[in-house]
């Protein structure tokens, strides 16, 4: 079974990074909780919301999302196109299946490792702010595994594409990473000098963790929509690219 094989190969990664991830949601959870978040003393009943609120916010929108963004990055490269660059994609797409299988199940695994992260990180941040304040105050953090989720399964789709594209887990990387340099800088760049919103994923993760923490809720469906769509696009364009491929 594919699935299975993509288990076995990425598995100590994937356990490496459930490892990261509480460690990541546990630390800077215990910042926001240890300083305050600006003032907030979480002693006070006042104070509890603005503090979950706001750990919502820093600990899964800005942390969350830039390892989620390195996470996606590396299993991405580490997914079919390995199989051009080992020499076991000619065994591979010469099995009784048709390509497309090979391709959305590496990419169905993938996306599933991405999820369990994200409900890890998420875990560790609502335990450990329960734990500090001796109850649960709200469960809609545990929502916020959704936008981080969808950014990671885009970001992860563009290096599985690249990869499958260079026909090399390096060049694949490298070509991944670029363009996530340009997606982050661009954006920030025609906003300042044009006054012109360019969508980003990072933006995307940062605001839906944000709404999420304020009790606001989704506050752009569109955006979720979109960017689903987007990392659903990778996938296809790769079963498109296999289809075509000499392995």
């Amino acid at each position: 079974m594919y699935f299975w094989k993509c288990w076995r190969e990425n598995r100590f990664r994937f356990i490496a990074c459930l490892v990261t991830y509480a460690a990541m949601g546990l630390f800077f959870t215990l910042i926001m909780v240890k300083t305050g978040g600006k003032n907030v003393n979480p002693l006070l009943w006042k104070d509890i919301p603005q503090l979950w609120s706001r750990t919502t916010e820093f600990v899964l929108g800005a942390y969350g999302s830039l390892l989620t963004t390195i996470w996606a990055l590396a299993l991405g490269s580490a997914s079919l196109g390995e199989e051009f660059q080992k020499g076991t994609a000619e065994f591979l797409l010469s099995r009784p299946r048709r390509r497309w299988y090979w391709v959305w199940i590496g990419w169905a695994a993938g996306v599933c490792e991405m999820a369990v992260a994200a409900f890890v990180v998420v875990g560790a941040t609502l335990g450990t702010l329960a734990w500090f304040s001796g109850y649960v105050y709200t469960w809609r953090i545990l929502a916020a595994a959704l936008p981080i989720t969808i950014g990671g399964a885009a970001i992860y789709g563009l290096a599985y594409f690249l990869t499958v594209v260079a026909r090399s887990r390096g060049q694949g990387l490298s070509y991944s990473i670029g363009i996530m340099f340009i997606h982050i800088l661009l954006p920030a760049a025609v906003q300042r000098y044009w006054h012109i919103h360019v969508p980003s994923i990072m933006e995307f993760m940062g605001h839906a963790s944000k709404s999420i923490g304020t009790g606001s809720g989704p506050s752009h469906a569109g955006a979720y929509l979109g960017w689903t769509l987007v990392a659903l696009a990778f996938p296809l364009a790769t079963q498109l690219l296999v289809e075509r491929a000499e392995a």
